[in-house]
């Protein structure tokens, strides 16, 4: 209610009015205002503001495929404008009708404004989860520009419906001595014009406008930066994935060659061993009276070096399928280059998305820079990946060599060199053998055979993570945050 020094003099005013003008055609029904006039303008202008807001976000204007953030941020930003021009246009469409009314009783049009009034508590709890969403979606670091925006929107709109609840506040007083008489809307307005209360009514709705005029003017600038961003995040992702595709096909390619690699040298490594077995099979089963104690022991030395030799090489079979198996998921799953890559294009996607307090132009004149990522990671990973095939093709081949053209013939030969002491008179025979076994040591042949095929593989194998690190750290240092200053994110909107 009124305080009562306002509320006299406004019903006596009336009464008077009343009295003078009802044989006035000045005041008939054709009658506006012009501050009415001027009230009604400004309230149409807010309602076309969102009118206009809300149909840059239909679907089919805004409707982001590219990344599930881009999606959320979209329906957060329609649900946000369409609570907006529902309750806000429902509430300025009732100023209008109240600044250019001809014909409804005072009372009847600011009963429905106060009605439409009460309905901006719930769109301000409305307004809040669409607010958190499209922080979530559209900021990046400790940027919060377009969340913020929407936010200040909101805060600034309340302040303003606040201010016109007020204006409101003070016409009920005035409006509730006159109920029942015969006084439409402009006859009433025309009464409160005289002591500013229907300009601070005018004041606020222009600011109302001017609000509106800049909420639908960055509502347009999001939304065609979504669409920017969603195609700029669609030919990114596409790019990565096709290039992940290649990559993914080298490493199946390597793959498949280190296995026939490696298969190659445990046919060798077996067909070694199977010869030494036989031949020192062959040599005891023949002459077996004849050895020494020492002989024993050296012959048992032997087969103790070829079945270690055996148990490293089931061994170092493990490890390498291991290791392959561990160099297939980091190439295809992994931290890999073109993961890291995805990261930045979703970094440039939300940056894409700041366009409220100016653009980086530095973050988007990098796109065709960082477009050209992936193919540069896919030919470097490739080349590592073929120079490891080559690698390990040339060892296994190197390996097949050492077992087959010097350690089989090596073995061979030594044995033929013990049946030169059969060759000897009878007594002779253990002194022959006892001299010839003692300068007969076969480990370090077999240590030869262990160790390359340790470094050939296992250690060879272990070179394609790192070749992953460095094309990683390629990529970061010719990426967005190093090219671009973007890791503090340019100042908040006050």
């Amino acid at each position: 209610m009124a305080p009562a020094s306002f509320c006299t003099p406004v019903v006596l005013g009336l009464l008077l009015l009343l009295s003078a003008t009802r044989a006035d055609p000045f005041f008939g029904n054709n009658y506006v205002l012009p501050q009415g006039a001027r009230l009604g303008a400004a309230a149409n202008t807010v309602v076309r503001n969102l009118d206009a807001a809300q149909t840059q976000v239909r679907s089919f204007l805004i409707n982001p495929t590219a990344s599930p953030f881009l999606a959320a941020g979209a329906t957060a930003l329609r649900d946000y404008v369409g609570n907006t021009t529902t309750v806000l246009g429902q509430l300025y469409r009732e100023v209008a009708q109240v600044a250019t009314d001809r014909v409804t009783a005072p009372a009847v049009v600011f009963t429905r404004l106060n009605l439409a009034l009460n309905n901006v508590r719930q769109w301000d709890q409305n307004l809040t989860q669409s607010l958190v969403v499209l922080s979530q979606s559209f900021n990046y670091d400790a940027n919060v520009n377009t969340a913020v925006f929407f936010e200040r929107f909101k805060s600034d709109i309340g302040k303003n419906v606040q201010q016109l609840a007020n204006v409101l506040e003070l016409l009920r007083g005035a409006i509730s001595p006159i109920v029942g008489e015969p006084l439409n809307t402009q006859q009433f307005l025309q009464v409160i014009s005289a002591n500013g209360t229907l300009q601070e009514l005018l004041d606020t709705v222009e600011a109302a406008g001017r609000l509106s005029t800049d909420y639908a003017s960055s509502v347009t600038r999001v939304v065609a930066a979504v669409r920017t961003a969603n195609d700029f995040q669609s030919r990114a992702y596409s790019l990565i994935r096709t290039h992940q595709g290649f990559i993914n096909t080298a490493v199946d390619r390597y793959s498949a060659a280190s296995n026939a690699s490696f298969g190659r040298f445990l046919v060798a490594a077996d067909s070694l061993v199977t010869h030494l077995k036989d031949t020192n099979q062959s040599f005891v089963f023949r002459w077996p009276l004849l050895f020494s104690e020492s002989v024993r022991e050296k012959l048992d030395l032997l087969n103790n070096s070829i079945n270690h030799l055996t148990g490293n090489i089931g061994l170092r079979t493990i490890n390498v399928a291991s290791e392959l198996d561990s160099n297939q998921r980091l190439f295809k799953t992994g931290p890999n280059p073109l993961a890291y890559v995805q990261e930045e294009a979703d970094l440039l996607t939300r940056i894409l998305l700041d366009v409220l307090q100016g653009e980086n132009y530095c973050a988007t004149g990098f796109i065709a820079s960082f477009n050209a990522l992936p193919p540069q990671v896919n030919a470097l990973i490739t080349a590592c990946l073929a120079d490891q095939t080559s690698l390990e093709s040339q060892g296994s081949a190197q390996l097949v060599s050492i077992a087959n053209n010097f350690l089989r013939p090596y073995v061979t030969t030594v044995y033929g060199r013990l049946n030169i002491c059969f060759q000897q008179p009878f007594e002779k025979m253990t002194e022959c053998l006892d001299n010839i076994v003692e300068t007969i040591d076969f480990r370090p042949q077999f240590f030869l055979l262990d160790l390359t095929s340790q470094l050939f593989f296992e250690r060879v194998q272990e070179e394609l993570p790192y070749c992953n690190s460095r094309v990683l750290e390629f990529v970061r240092n010719a990426g967005l945050r190093e090219s671009c200053d973007i890791r503090q994110g340019p100042p908040l909107l006050n």
